[in-house]
């Protein structure tokens, strides 16, 4: 793979996505040992932080694809910072427009996120909303979104909304099982509601810059740890 050329894409678009980086079966694992996490609950929400009990999420984190992506971005070894797993079933809001490094205030170029497809995703399923090119804003605004609490979703995920030029156009991309959307640090980004009959699963892994400064979180309780795979 030509990574030069997909970093080159990446700063220039503020997003990347990698196809076919997990196999089926692979993403079957990790919904299954997801669900077996969430079974004592009564809700869907998504798990923060599952790599820490999933032998399969925290090697799915350490795939060669996604790391050798990111390397080439960062110029330096990679730490994992965070993984989110979102069941998102039928009728769940997505995400209001937002700015992961609004959070994590992380160095500039330090801080990346993967969002790994577990099933296939497009706008009627709950896929990304993209606002390609609107990293180059940088940090933009927030303005506090008053509204019921929406069941099923991240607590954060529909708290504020980032304002943003009305030049930026948005972009809904259909991606298989398996693919991978890596998400610039400052890119703008939501999710449709899902509107089918089925569970949009999808895997959320933040990367950090090795001894890159970063804000840990009170919920999240982000700290980096050193990656392993066999994917």
């Amino acid at each position: 793979m030509n990574y030069e050329n997909f970093i080159n894409e990446f700063n220039k678009k503020g997003y990347f996505i990698l196809s076919g980086v997990f196999e089926s079966k692979d993403c079957e694992k990790i919904i299954s040992e997801a669900n077996k996490i969430k079974e004592k609950d009564n809700n869907y929400l998504p798990l923060m932080n599952p790599h820490k009990n999933s032998k399969s999420i925290m090697e799915a984190m350490g795939n060669k694809t996604i790391i050798r992506f990111i390397e080439s971005y960062f110029k330096n070894e990679v730490y994992g910072l965070q993984t989110e797993f979102f069941f998102m079933p039928p009728h769940t809001k997505g995400f209001t427009p937002h700015q992961d490094n609004t959070y994590v205030q992380a160095d500039e170029n330090s801080f990346v996120s993967a969002w790994v497809a577990l099933t296939d995703v497009n706008e009627k399923n709950g896929g990304l909303i993209i606002w390609p090119m609107s990293h180059k804003e940088k940090k933009l605004q927030t303005l506090e979104n008053i509204e019921e609490k929406s069941f099923n979703q991240d607590p954060n995920a529909r708290s504020r909304i980032t304002i943003l030029p009305d030049s930026y156009k948005k972009i809904t991309p259909s991606i298989k099982k398996g693919d991978v959307i890596m998400i610039h640090s400052w890119l703008v980004h939501a999710s449709n509601d899902n509107k089918s009959k089925a569970n949009r699963n999808a895997l959320l892994c933040t990367y950090l810059k090795k001894d890159a400064n970063f804000r840990p979180g009170n919920t999240a309780k982000r700290k980096p740890f050193k990656l392993i795979s066999n994917l």
